[in-house]
């Protein structure tokens, strides 16, 4: 019985661990793309002032 939880346990976090370095590798699409919306409003607020 307890060999059957460890070896679950260990299952589990060799999961973890996968899905940690998956995310550590991937590229951080999310961060550019929120990036960029900031910069354009940015640069859309500072032409309206511009024109004014």
């Amino acid at each position: 019985m307890e060999q059957h939880a460890l070896k679950r346990l260990e299952k589990v976090e060799e999961n973890q661990r996968k899905a940690y370095e998956k995310k550590q590798n991937d590229f951080p699409w999310k961060q550019i793309t929120m990036g960029l919306l900031f910069g354009i409003i940015l640069l859309l607020m500072l032409i309206q002032m511009i024109v004014k």
